[in-house]
């Protein structure tokens, strides 16, 4: 019977192994983004997805439902990563200059970058609260932000928050990778959801959802994230992609976001990067640190 009990453990203590050597690595991947982010611009597409708003009332042809409508968009961004100076130094917030909407250009590119960089590097917010406000004036729904640094939840400080479970195998674009799922069970909730539709109302939610990492050496690929309200059926899901940068650090690849509301999609934010440049690597970019 003693045996019979040893051998019975040798699975857990296997998926106990894999699971402290995810950890290790994905925290090391982190580490190496939060040096890297701040220090790099980028371009971003964003294509939104809404559904119209219903007004009061329906003219109706017949019996027939009201179709739903949708509206879509498409955003594009110089794109880079800043702390904010009344924050905390080591918690970075995406910042982007919009150069297009719907193919209608809105600045030169070379204008955004530079602008974007002054703002990244200025000394006080006040440049940085202006671009967001800036970009939440042509979304559809809103601002949906910060997603592409999600890999700085896995820190090694933050690694004590989450409960992990190895959840076996899979591929990714036709790579390898293990599944890890995860569960916040400590520390503030990681997902902040701001109703315009009520105010403004601020509401913080603990998140859940599963890591990909590379099966030959646990290199983070993908985080998916899911957040529920419990007062209202609203449910908020993400899928971010990493990928090795020319640098050695990661930086993401995508994102897909998803709203849904009583169990039907309410918007869609598709998000895709590219072109990412390391600042003093580009002759492109110049910096002025001035107010």
């Amino acid at each position: 019977m003693r045996l019979l009990c040893v051998l019975l453990l040798l699975p857990l203590l296997r998926a106990d192994e894999l699971t402290n050597k995810m950890m290790a690595r994905v925290s090391e991947e982190a580490e190496a983004f939060q040096k890297l982010a701040p220090e790099v611009l980028g371009e971003e597409t964003l294509h939104q997805r809404s559904m119209k708003p219903q007004g009061r009332f329906h003219p109706r042809v017949g019996n027939g439902p009201v179709k739903p409508e949708w509206l879509e968009r498409t955003i594009v961004s110089e794109y880079g990563f800043t702390a904010f100076s009344s924050g905390d130094s080591s918690s970075l917030h995406e910042l982007r200059q919009v150069t297009s909407v719907d193919g209608k250009k809105i600045e030169d590119t070379k204008k955004a970058q530079q602008a974007l960089a002054k703002a990244i590097t200025a000394t006080d917010d006040t440049r940085k609260k202006t671009l967001l406000k800036q970009f939440e004036k042509y979304g559809l729904v809103g601002a949906v932000t910060d997603y592409g640094q999600a890999l700085l939840l896995f820190t090694r400080r933050n690694m004590e928050r989450y409960e992990f479970t190895a959840k076996g195998a899979n591929s990714l674009n036709g790579q390898s990778v293990r599944v890890f799922g995860y569960r916040q069970i400590d520390g503030p909730e990681a997902l902040t959801v701001i109703e315009e539709s009520r105010n403004d109302q601020v509401r913080h939610l603990r998140i859940e959802g599963e890591l990909w990492v590379r099966s030959d050496n646990f290199v983070p690929v993908r985080i998916i994230m899911s957040a529920t309200q419990s007062a209202d059926p609203v449910k908020e899901e993400a899928s971010i992609d990493y990928a090795m940068s020319a640098d050695g650090a990661l930086l993401p690849v995508k994102t897909e976001h998803r709203e849904t509301r009583g169990g039907k999609i309410a918007a869609e934010n598709q998000f895709s990067y590219a072109n990412f440049k390391k600042f003093g690597a580009s002759t492109d970019i110049k910096f002025d640190t001035g107010k």
